[in-house]
């Protein structure tokens, strides 16, 4: 006879990270580059790390242990930014979409961009056409541009007010679309038809990231920092807690960070009509609930069954059989 059986569902395991919880500091008395420290830390505890606050900051403890610079978890990785258009937090990115190209189309001068003295993060035309990275306090002209219908067909404007890149923004989205963006050739010839002559254009870019992916946006820069003396996309905490930019291949001590994990516990009964005795069944039981529980979030554990022992013999057909995640 049919009858309706009780899945008894236990997950059990599944680690997540809260933001509530203070992340716990490690000084590593070892001196190694930023990519081997990061190495480390990711090892050893959960990476280089990362400050939200200056709460954060007050808890990092040396232990006496005398040491000018340290590896914290910021860099600003050339790869992302020099030469292209990449899809990394501190890639280049356009006003218009507040992503990066979706072409990859680029016009960068040669040796461009640079990020000279650590504060360029601002893109300009020149007069020839080619772009530039420049200060984005700096006070420039700029070039507007409008979508005309049916959109994609870009028309550009040059505006003779002198204005940093934010306010130029603001201008151009007041006024047209936005500043100037350019996805092809043909649109960078037609920007250049304005007659540019060292303009702002839509291009910015967000200038670090932490090695965790972390969006925190705290810094805690010494004076005159970050400077990026030539090669310098690293960033390194001094015994006073102010942080500076260097080589990534020089060797020093180093932070790292732990996030204690949080262990969740979840036990569910759900009723059914499946046939629990046919192994195609359970697959697909257990694919949904996969399926169910990722969407969720949770990821860090595994789907099985577990054969329950046997109770009273009215309690067998109800919960003999369980799936649980470990």
């Amino acid at each position: 006879m049919d009858h309706k059986q009780i899945l008894t569902f236990l997950f059990f395991g599944l680690t997540s990270h809260s933001h509530a919880i203070l992340r716990e500091y490690h000084y590593v008395d070892l001196k190694m580059s930023w990519s081997d420290a990061q190495h480390y830390c990711r090892v050893k505890y959960t990476d280089l790390a990362t400050f939200e606050n200056m709460d954060d900051i007050s808890r990092l403890k040396r232990l006496g242990l005398k040491t000018s610079e340290s590896w914290i978890g910021l860099t600003d990785d050339p790869k992302s930014w020099i030469g292209t258009m990449g899809n990394d937090a501190n890639s280049w990115t356009w006003s218009a979409t507040g992503e990066t190209s979706k072409t990859g189309y680029h016009n960068w001068s040669p040796g461009f961009p640079n990020n000279r003295g650590g504060n360029q993060l601002c893109g300009f035309s020149t007069n020839k056409g080619k772009w530039d990275d420049w200060a984005c306090d700096s006070r420039l002209y700029f070039i507007c541009f409008q979508d005309t219908n049916p959109p994609g067909q870009k028309t550009y404007t040059r505006i003779e007010k002198w204005m940093n890149w934010t306010d130029a923004q603001a201008y151009c989205r007041t006024h047209y679309t936005d500043l100037a963006m350019m996805e092809n050739d043909q649109e960078n010839t037609l920007m250049m038809s304005v007659q540019p002559n060292f303009d702002w254009i839509g291009l910015y870019r967000e200038g670090w990231r932490w090695s965790d992916k972390s969006d925190s946006s705290f810094r805690n820069w010494m004076n005159g920092q970050p400077d990026n003396n030539g090669n310098q996309y690293c960033v390194a905490e001094k015994s006073n807690h102010l942080w500076l930019d260097d080589s990534c291949n020089v060797e020093k001590h180093f932070w790292c960070h732990e996030v204690p994990s949080v262990k969740t516990i979840v036990k569910m009964k759900i009723q059914t009509d499946a046939d629990l005795s046919d192994p195609d069944v359970n697959i697909q039981i257990l694919d949904q609930m996969d399926e169910m529980l990722r969407n969720k979030g949770l990821t860090d554990f595994k789907l099985r069954w577990k054969i329950q022992p046997r109770k009273e013999e009215e309690e067998d057909k109800d919960e003999d059989k369980c799936p649980v995640a470990s």
